[in-house]
């Protein structure tokens, strides 16, 4: 959850940070998400690593990904998400993601730190795919993090890549069109400390839209976020998002222009 002088970590922001949880140390994140609808489809984003439900309607889950410190410059992380809505024929546990971030260049906690962050999703059930909590099919890709930390701000930026094959016998969340499997990301996230224990955040991006029929080739988000600080190693994190086709339907008043969807995340994160 940004904590921007320890150690940095995923949620409840989409933009990763470059710092690691150290050598030996532990890292749990625990959330739940809600999403609504937007658009007059229901269409919904898919831009949210570890997080993809693509299908029609609302839905709520709980993300939950375990981090550890194999030396002060690599970390590996495991995440899955557990669906309450939808819920069907197959199992409610979908993206299983597995992560490796190498920090390369910086502390991760005072000035530039860039990293690298490979990561492989392993494939879901296909039942899952046809409801829009995955793809039935072995997912992997880039994340290039760059983060740049003064006393009281941090800027976190962004830029990926992700192979997205997906099950061609069954359809996408209901959709048979072909989708796209070259999917790419960008986005950036300054963090402000506000407070001894309140950092606030805002987190823009822009993505590959994979339906092939999306009226646009990208996606766009715009999302606020705050992460308290309850204790030294347990940090809470709120975060609102609001997607659609561009910029400025995102932030537009009215949510059927935006074509998009909102999206409420609560959580915590606990070191250790």
């Amino acid at each position: 959850m940004l904590y921007a002088c320890k150690s940095l970590a995923f949620e409840p922001l989409n933009t990763d940070d470059a710092g690691t949880v150290g050598v030996g140390d532990n890292q749990i994140e625990a959330y739940f998400y809600s999403i609504t609808a937007g658009g007059p489809n229901g269409e919904f984003s898919d831009i949210s690593p570890g997080e993809e439900f693509v299908g029609s309607g609302n839905a709520k889950a709980f993300p939950f990904t375990y981090t550890r410190g194999l030396s002060e410059t690599i970390e590996a992380s495991l995440s899955t998400t557990y669906y309450t809505l939808p819920s069907g024929q197959f199992s409610p546990l979908s993206n299983y993601v597995m992560g490796l971030k190498w920090r390369f260049i910086g502390d991760g906690e005072s000035g530039l730190s860039l990293a690298a962050k490979p990561t492989l999703t392993l494939p879901t059930g296909n039942n899952q795919q046809i409801a829009g909590l995955g793809n039935a099919a072995t997912n992997y890709g880039l994340n290039m993090i760059s983060s740049y930390n003064w006393q009281t701000l941090a800027i976190h930026m962004n830029m990926s890549y992700e192979r997205e094959p997906y099950n061609l016998n069954y359809s996408v969340a209901g959709d048979l069109d072909p989708q796209r499997v070259n999917v790419y990301a960008i986005s950036i996230a300054p963090v402000w400390q506000a407070h001894p224990r309140l950092k606030l955040a805002i987190d823009v991006g822009a993505g590959t839209n994979t339906p092939t029929t999306s009226p646009t080739y990208l996606n766009t988000y715009a999302m606020a976020a705050s992460i308290y600080s309850l204790m030294t190693n347990v940090d809470i994190g709120f975060a609102y998002l609001i997607s659609g086709d561009n910029i400025s339907d995102t932030v537009s008043s009215s949510k059927s222009k935006r074509n998009g969807s909102d999206r409420f995340e609560v959580g915590f994160t606990w070191r250790f």
